[in-house]
């Protein structure tokens, strides 16, 4: 399957409500469109559902967090290169975990990156899919699995194990297995990979805000599913990548 079109200017132009400020914001980068699928976007879609946050109304900017410098410049290559905007690396003050943040203030992108199916707000408390034209094309999804494993999954040594997870609030649960429901059909569809069905954590997790929620997780096992993965998915993660070199060869 080649690439389909995703969206056309007036597309991103129907999300402004004056017409002619939408034309002043997003004339500048008119070369986008028509804007078409690709695995490179479609691993930018994942990074930015795995450790991406994107702000909607009225801001409409994003970050991408890590503690690699990198990952970092990584992932504002690959901005640059489809869109030809980069952001600025700036400490995360949330957290004591040492990581950063690359900003990108940049509001047409951001419209944009919602509009191919980036969610908007705090992901645990907002209901999202993997949009349609990852799941049907296989060199799209199987990027997307790259990247989202890359962002949230865990090489598990001592059960012989590949495990994605991702939390969500105890309402929007239904919405959270059914997002690993289809990257369980369509591993199997693509690659004839092999996983758990969704499960989810038996522990519920309460947040320093008071919310509750609870981790949505699915494994893959087998050997021959592991190897699968490694073959048509890939690890980029070194670190990652060794422990399931590790994994194979124990069986």
């Amino acid at each position: 399957m080649g690439p389909t079109k995703l969206l056309q200017f007036n597309d991103a132009l129907n999300t402004y409500s004056s017409s002619y400020h939408g034309i002043r914001a997003l004339f500048p980068y008119r070369s986008w469109f028509p804007l078409f699928s690709s695995p490179e976007l479609a691993g930018l879609v994942a990074d930015l559902i795995g450790d991406g946050h994107l702000q909607g109304r009225n801001k409409w900017r994003l970050d991408y967090t890590s503690k690699y410098a990198t990952e970092l410049e990584r992932f504002n290559s690959q901005v640059r290169r489809i869109f030809g905007v980069s952001g600025h690396v700036r400490p995360c003050l949330t957290n004591t975990y040492g990581t950063k943040n690359l900003g990108i203030n940049n509001k047409p992108l951001s419209r944009v990156l919602n509009l191919i199916g980036v969610p908007c707000g705090n992901k645990v408390f907002t209901e999202f899919f993997i949009p349609s034209w990852i799941l049907e094309n296989k060199p799209c999804f199987a990027r997307f699995v790259n990247r989202l494993f890359c962002c949230e999954g865990t090489v598990d040594l001592n059960s012989k194990c590949l495990d994605l997870q991702m939390y969500k609030s105890l309402p929007l649960i239904h919405n959270g297995l059914r997002f690993f429901l289809d990257l369980q059909n369509y591993l199997l569809k693509h690659f004839n990979i092999i996983t758990t069905s969704p499960f989810l954590e038996s522990r519920i997790n309460i947040r320093k805000d008071g919310f509750m929620t609870k981790a949505v997780r699915i494994k893959i096992k087998s050997r021959d599913s592991l190897s699968l993965f490694k073959e048509h998915i890939g690890i980029e993660d070194k670190r990652k990548m060794r422990r399931l070199n590790l994994i194979l060869a124990s069986f």
